[in-house]
């Protein structure tokens, strides 16, 4: 039996982990197993994520999740699941007296919630190990297939959290290696302290509710940070990352802009890609489509600026059109707007249909502004639609959001993950450098420029240069 690697269907957290969670064969003929301990004081989300995670495993594994309930009991953890479930998955949460019966689908699972019996104070950690296998033994007793065992939750007010016995924390790993469960603490932690649970367990996720600063002026707002603190079989990265629940959609993960950069990233981001064949195509220069020595406009990442954003808008939007009588029935464009006087653009005005990114608030992260074109990249995928190209900007809207350079970074990874998948970019910027001046950044990413002069006369003059060859071609353009 060989270690297996669970892929997780919680949006965003397979990047994090390296991939998803590693479970481990610890004795022959018995099931692979790991252990997680997710942290956090109370509000951080440890039930909702920690469900969810149970659930996620449980689904990949073929198993039930055994729910032990400590601190809450079993009908309020059904009534909160069942305020943020997701809709896309099939679970059901159900609570003493267990009967037997099957899940609703062939690929869902059950969560068999009930309360772990510690007795009186004092004895809680002398009961605990009792308490749980009584709980998996009433679990099989109806039909239950327990792969997952949760514990929620461990906390000092019942000599169960950071300062418990580490012999407690090692008979628990040693029972989920035994029965071959995949054990999952959530623990009750308000100042993060090194926790006996930590040095104990595989994997250890620790979850905050922290205040974000946004500009003077604005209101405070609260956001949920995931941190992956270790990682005992497999790469991570630690963060942190941004995490969100939602009603119907549950928790899902926005990773941090550097994780797209990891090793491990392009194996899940484009696991199972095909990326459809385009028509062919060539460049677009007033009303002629040259021909080589073009490069191939789909290998290319192209870059226009100059003044009056109308014109920039212009040229960006019909260069790469498709040659006449190609066919459009699958073809789309993809746009990430950054700037209102597109959103104004008539759907008539652009080249193809349009799947739109509306990126134009000025406090987006970049994590968010990535993990929302990485959905659109998957959407895409999902609807086996062929992307022509993906039109970004106007660039120039972005000097005015709250962090710039965290947006440009992650216009970098876009640009990046595009060219993973074969998709064309063109990034346009409204700008007019001056003697002596840098042109804008969006050339540091290109393989064609495109520049717009500024108009001493009429028409105004355009210039194409391929970085790569030196290939230059000029042609005129009326405002």
């Amino acid at each position: 039996m060989k270690a297996r690697l669970v892929s997780l269907d919680i949006p965003g957290l397979d990047l994090p982990l390296g991939g998803g969670l590693w479970t481990v064969p610890r004795i022959e003929g018995v099931p692979e197993s790991t252990t997680i301990l997710v942290r956090g004081a109370p509000g951080a989300g440890k039930t909702i994520f920690g469900s969810q995670l149970a659930g996620s495993v449980a689904r990949a594994l073929g198993g039930d999740v055994a729910y032990g309930c400590i601190e809450l009991l079993p009908v309020e953890f059904q009534a909160q699941h069942a305020g943020l479930r997701r809709e896309d998955v099939a679970e059901e949460v159900v609570v003493p007296p267990f009967k037997k019966g099957r899940p609703s689908k062939e690929n869902g699972c059950r969560f068999f919630a009930g309360l772990l019996d510690l007795g009186a104070a004092g004895d809680e950690q002398s009961r605990l190990g009792p308490a749980v296998a009584a709980l998996l033994h009433q679990v099989e007793q109806v039909g239950g297939r327990p792969r997952v065992l949760v514990i929620d939750s461990l906390s000092d007010g019942y000599n169960l959290g950071g300062s418990a016995p580490r012999p407690l924390a090692d008979a628990l790993c040693k029972l989920a290696a035994e029965r071959g469960l995949v054990l999952l603490l959530l623990e009750e932690a308000a100042d993060f302290r090194p926790s006996v649970w930590s040095f104990a367990v595989d994997i250890v996720l620790e979850l905050k509710l922290s205040e974000e600063d946004p500009a003077a002026g604005m209101p405070v707002t609260l956001a949920r940070w995931l941190t992956v603190i270790k990682n005992r079989f497999g790469p991570s990265d630690a963060g942190p990352h941004r995490f969100n629940i939602t009603p119907n959609r549950g928790v899902y993960v926005i990773p941090r802009p550097a994780v797209y950069v990891a090793s491990w990233a392009p194996a899940i981001l484009w696991k199972g890609w095909t990326s459809p064949e385009p028509a062919a195509h060539g460049w677009a220069v007033g009303e002629q489509v040259t021909t080589p020595p073009w490069p191939s406009f789909r290998k290319c990442v192209t870059a226009v600026y100059g003044p009056y954003a109308h014109v920039v808008w212009r040229i960006a939007n019909q260069l790469g059109r498709q040659l006449p009588g190609a066919k459009l029935e699958k073809s789309r464009l993809l746009m990430i707007d950054f700037g209102r006087q597109i959103q104004n653009q008539r759907e008539s005005e652009y080249t193809l249909p349009v799947m739109k990114i509306a990126a134009g608030y000025p406090y987006l992260d970049g994590g968010g502004l990535v993990d929302m074109a990485r959905r659109a990249i998957k959407d895409i995928r999902d609807s086996h639609v062929v992307v022509e190209k993906a039109l970004i900007g106007d660039l120039r809207s972005i000097r005015s959001f709250r962090n710039p350079e965290e947006i440009r970074m992650a216009v970098a990874l876009i640009v990046a993950m595009l060219r993973e998948v074969r998709i064309p970019v063109v990034l346009f910027e409204t700008a007019t450098p001056r003697a002596g001046e840098a042109e804008p950044e969006c050339v540091d990413f290109a393989d064609v420029v495109v520049s717009i002069s500024p108009p001493s006369h009429m028409p105004i003059d355009v210039t194409m240069t391929d970085t790569r060859t030196g290939l230059r071609h000029r042609w005129s353009e009326d405002l």
